[in-house]
C-alpha cells in the first residue's frame, strides 16, 4: 500500500525539484472587482418545494427521479433543478440533487460532452448546494455557477453539478467523505447521460464523458475518479480534472499540531464540517463526542442554516484548539484514511491544477497526492502556477495555456495524455512511498 506520511514528505520535496513542465510562469490572474463580490456565496435561499422528498421511493442508482426548469438563466443555455437516485456507503438508497445545465443550441453530431462537476466547499446544509439558486449573485450556488459551469457549458459542454448527499434533499452530510460524493457525482452522471424528456431530451455523447472538481470538488473529482470502474463501469470516463484538490492527510502528527494552534480560526469550518460528516458516514470508527469539545458541539447547529462565507464567519469566534479534543481521536484519523483518494490507481489520466500561493488548499497537500499518483502509475499532467491564490485559480486554470479545457478536449479527441510524472526523483519516491511492499 501506498504510505501517506511518505508520500507527504515526497510531495515537499517535488515542490521544489518538479520537471520544469509542470511550472508555468505566469502572472497571477486579476479576478474583476465585481466578480469577486459577486460570488462570495454567503447567502442561503429556502428551499424550494422541490427538494421534498415525501413521496420519494427507493430505486436503482443513477436514476432520474424528477426534474424542473430554472429560470433566469444566460443566453443560449438552459437550466434544470434534477433528482436522482444514489447510495450511502451501506448501499442503501438515498435521493441526492443536482443542476443540469446544457447548451441552447443544435447538438453536435454525436451528442454534447457531459462533464460531472464537483463543487468547493459551501456547507453541508440543504440550502448550500448547485441547484438551489445558480443565477442569484451571492449564494453559494452562484459562487460555483460563475467561474466553472457557465464557462464550461459555453464551450459546447452539458454540466451535471451534482449537490452532493445531504445538500438539497436530505440524506447523510458527505463533506470530504471521497466515497460518498463519489456516488453523488458518477450518479449525477448516469442521471443525465441517457436523453430523458424531464431535462428536453439533451443528447449526450457516451464517449466524451469527464469529471471536474475544484477544492472540496477536486477531492471528489479524484475520488469519483477512483470509484467509477466498480461502481459505474458503463461510464466511458475520458479523463478528470482537479483543482487544488481539498485532501485531508490522515496522519496524527500533523492534525495534532494543527488541531493545537492555540491562535488559529481559519480551519474552524472546515473542521466541524467534517466532524460532523464523519460521526455520521463512519460510526465504527468516530463520534462527535470523541472528536468536539463541548464548545465545538454547540457551534454544530449553525452548519444546517448557514453556508460558505456567511457559515465561516459565524465559528470563527474562538480557537480551533478549543473546538477540537486532543489529541485528534484517532478513530477520525483512521475513518479519514479510508475517505480521502490516493491508495486506488487511476483508470483515466487526470490534470492537477494547483497555485503556490493557496492559503486554503496548502501546496504541500496536493503535491502529496500527486506524488502518490505517480507512484501508483497513473498517468498525470500537473500544473503549478507560482502566484495564483485559491480564487484566482478558478479562471487561471481555464483561461491559461496550459488549459484545462483544451487539455478536456485533447483527451476526447483521443489524443495521448501527457504524463510529467517521470522527473529524476520518481524512482526515490515510488520506493518511499512503499508500492510494492
Amino acid at each position: 500500500a501506498v504510505s501517506v506520511g511518505a508520500a507527504l514528505a515526497s510531495g515537499v520535496v517535488l515542490f521544489a525539484t518538479a520537471a520544469p513542465s509542470s511550472l508555468v510562469n505566469s502572472p497571477a490572474y486579476e479576478v474583476p472587482a465585481q466578480v469577486t463580490s459577486e460570488v462570495g456565496g454567503g447567502v442561503a435561499v429556502p428551499l424550494a418545494p422541490f427538494y421534498d422528498v415525501t413521496s420519494w421511493q427507493p430505486g436503482a442508482p443513477g436514476t432520474l427521479v424528477k426534474a424542473e426548469p430554472v429560470d433566469g438563466g444566460p443566453d443560449g443555455m438552459k437550466l434544470y433543478r434534477i433528482m436522482y437516485q444514489s447510495t450511502d456507503l451501506q448501499g442503501n438508497a438515498i435521493p441526492v440533487t443536482g443542476l443540469f445545465a446544457v447548451p441552447g443550441g443544435e447538438p453536435p453530431p454525436g451528442g454534447f460532452p457531459l462533464v460531472g462537476f464537483a463543487h468547493g466547499t459551501t456547507g453541508v446544509g440543504q440550502a448550500c448546494g448547485m441547484s438551489q439558486s445558480p443565477t442569484t449573485p451571492n449564494t453559494p450556488s452562484y459562487s460555483n455557477f460563475v467561474p466553472h459551469i457557465q464557462p464550461l457549458v459555453q464551450e459546447g459542454w452539458a454540466v451535471v453539478a451534482t449537490d452532493y448527499a445531504g445538500m438539497g434533499a436530505p440524506g447523510p452530510s458527505s463533506y470530504l467523505v471521497g466515497p460518498l460524493e463519489a456516488r453523488g457525482v458518477l450518479d449525477s452522471m448516469r442521471a443525465t447521460a441517457a436523453p430523458s424528456a424531464l431535462t428536453g431530451s439533451v443528447p449526450i455523447n457516451q464517449a466524451k464523458l469527464g469529471i471536474y472538481g475544484k477544492s472540496q470538488g477536486g477531492e471528489a473529482a479524484l475520488s469519483a475518479m477512483e470509484l467509477a470502474p466498480t461502481y459505474a463501469p458503463e461510464l466511458d470516463i475520458g479523463g478528470g480534472v482537479a483543482l487544488a484538490p481539498g485532501l485531508t492527510p490522515a496522519l496524527q502528527g500533523v492534525l495534532d499540531a494543527v488541531a493545537s494552534n492555540p491562535t488559529s480560526t481559519s480551519q474552524n469550518m472546515f473542521v466541524l464540517l467534517i466532524a460532523k460528516s464523519f460521526a455520521a458516514n463512519y460510526p465504527q470508527y468516530t463520534s462527535l463526542d470523541a472528536i468536539l469539545s463541548d464548545q465545538g458541539k454547540a457551534k454544530l447547529a449553525v452548519l444546517d442554516s448557514a453556508c460558505g462565507g456567511d457559515l465561516a464567519q459565524q465559528v470563527v469566534d474562538v480557537p480551533l484548539s478549543k473546538l477540537l479534543k486532543q489529541p485528534v481521536d484517532s478513530g477520525l484519523v483512521t475513518a479519514l484514511g479510508e475517505a480521502m483518494p490516493g491508495s486506488v490507481p487511476l483508470e483515466s489520466p487526470v490534470m492537477v491544477v494547483q497555485g503556490l500561493k493557496d492559503k486554503t488548499i496548502l501546496p504541500q497537500f496536493t503535491h502529496a497526492e500527486l506524488m502518490s499518483r505517480c507512484a501508483l502509475g497513473d498517468t498525470v499532467y500537473y500544473v503549478r502556477y507560482p502566484y495564483d491564490d485559491h480564487p484566482s485559480l478558478n479562471y487561471q486554470a481555464r483561461l491559461h495555456q496550459p488549459s484545462v479545457i483544451d487539455w478536456m478536449n485533447a483527451r476526447w479527441a483521443g489524443e495521448p495524455a501527457p504524463d510529467n510524472c517521470a522527473n529524476q526523483l520518481l524512482g526515490t519516491a515510488k520506493l518511499a512511498s512503499g508500492v510494492g511492499q
